[in-house]
């Protein structure tokens, strides 16, 4: 439903909001954003107007297979900007989606994708930074059908979207069972929602509610909306589950605080196929601290029906103890998808693992992602980045530093350092008469640190290699 309209902007004036994220210096402009001047001020092609079912106001876009665009000026260059609207299904078929893609100077900021017919969804938006104070706003039809979107309520706004939630550590639910961890903050999906008809952020009806911002306690949905579905659904805990296809592809995020920072944990589920919608894969991802951590992939065999699988997925706490937990659909073309329940996350886990997913490597040892001679497991061991070609460690000074990470050794890992004169007969630097002789070592588990070691007097001809010790 739409708020009342003493919240919206008059149509078609100046466009002024407080910033989601700070306070705005300037006003973003443009003409006519609520079409009450029919297409006054747009580009367009393929589109009409239409006198009923606006949002607000009397008008709204019909984009049927067309699109629209004009420049939007008083844009702030390079700092972030927020654009939204208001928009609903117009195929007359809840079935099938409409769908179209936001454009900024020509660069895709989102495209939407949503079967809703009786209500519009306006939601938080979508950011953007602008090169310039003024930037070209296209919307543009997607298909595959000539209905397309009603649009209406556009506006542009200066500042960030509103971050995720934030739950510390501590305030989880230990979960008592074998697979333990704490529970996410409404991570089984039993936290009421508000009834549709109070809330303009749910659509659908009581007992069947399409959530989309922060609707859904605990979390953001950050893209569409979501669909929380009881006993229909099997729930395998509590009597609810989240499916992430509300009337489009959604995706909801929470964030954790209070870890230990770079600190390995298992994020865990339960998920499952729908049952309806098709007999065709259904696909998801899930994201932590902004990278893309799994691919989940499930099958009609693997509907709800079948029962729920657990997916546990190691991950690294960021270096402020935070850990950013999102979970998407990729399915856009139909109205439901995964359904997920029980979302937990556990102290400890594959530290190898872990790393080599936040980095995007292939988690082998003896892989070399950047072909510098170190292989991933060094590239573990040294702390170092293993997309970025480096020579760690130098002789320097007389000499040699072996950078080692606290997570590393607190998984079992180790280095062997190996010495020759003739690139034969390798013995450890620690034995005598290898050449080398240990300074310091501040490296222990949990910490990084280093081992440094000295050349030896009277050395004129002495080589070095590292052997990597797995657990």
């Amino acid at each position: 439903m739409p708020p009342p309209a003493s919240i919206l902007p008059a149509r078609g004036a100046l466009l002024v909001a407080a910033a989601l994220g700070g306070v705005t210096d300037a006003a973003p402009t443009g003409t006519n954003l609520g079409f009450e001047s029919n297409l006054n001020g747009w580009e367009n092609a393929g589109v009409s107007i239409k006198n009923s079912k606006a949002y607000a106001g009397s008008r709204c876009l019909e984009l049927k297979a067309g699109h629209i665009q004009q420049t939007i000026s008083g844009l702030q260059a390079g700092a972030p900007h927020v654009l939204a609207l208001a928009y609903r299904n117009n195929t007359g078929q809840d079935y099938n989606l409409s769908h179209a893609r936001l454009l900024i100077d020509g660069n895709t900021i989102a495209e939407i994708h949503n079967g809703i017919l009786s209500d519009y969804i306006d939601r938080e938006g979508f950011e953007f930074i602008p090169a310039t104070s003024s930037a070209v706003l296209r919307i543009e039809s997607l298909g595959p059908g000539p209905e397309g979107f009603l649009i209406d309520a556009i506006r542009i706004t200066t500042g960030s979207l509103a971050p995720p939630p934030q739950h510390d550590w501590s305030s989880l639910t230990v979960m008592n069972d074998a697979r333990g961890g704490r529970q996410l903050a409404n991570g089984g999906f039993e936290s009421p929602v508000a009834d549709p008809s109070t809330s303009q952020d749910i659509t659908g009806v009581a007992g069947n509610p399409h959530i989309c911002d922060f609707a859904l306690p605990g979390w953001l949905v950050t893209r569409e909306n979501v669909d929380v579905i009881g006993t229909t659904a099997a729930p395998p805990e509590g009597t609810h589950v989240l499916d992430t296809n509300g009337n489009g592809p959604g995706a909801i995020a929470q964030t954790i605080t209070g870890l230990q920072p770079g600190a390995v944990h298992t994020l865990s589920f339960l998920c499952a196929r729908h049952a309806s919608w098709g007999t065709g894969d259904m696909t998801g991802e899930v994201r932590v601290n902004g990278r893309l951590v799994e691919s989940v992939v499930r099958s009609y065999a693997q509907n709800w029906n079948a029962g729920y699988a657990l997916r546990e997925i190691p991950v690294l706490a960021s270096a402020t103890g935070t850990l950013t937990v999102e979970i998407r659909s990729t399915v856009t073309d139909r109205g439901g998808c995964i359904a997920y329940d029980d979302i937990r996350l556990k102290q400890g886990g594959d530290g190898f693992l872990a790393w080599s997913v936040f980095h995007g490597v292939e988690p082998l040892i003896n892989a070399d992602d950047d072909r510098d001679g170190l292989a991933n497991g060094l590239e573990f061991l040294f702390g170092s980045d293993p997309q970025l070609a480096g020579s760690l460690p130098l002789l320097a000074q007389g000499q040699l530093r072996i950078p080692l990470s606290g997570l590393a050794l607190s998984q079992g890992y180790d280095v062997d350092l190996m010495t020759s004169r003739s690139l034969s007969g390798w013995q450890p630097a620690t034995a005598p008469g290898s050449g080398l002789s240990l300074i310091s070592d501040s490296s222990a588990p949990g910490v990084d640190g280093e081992r440094r070691y000295a050349v030896d007097p009277g050395e004129t001809r002495l080589f070095w290699k590292h052997v990597l010790v797995p657990p």
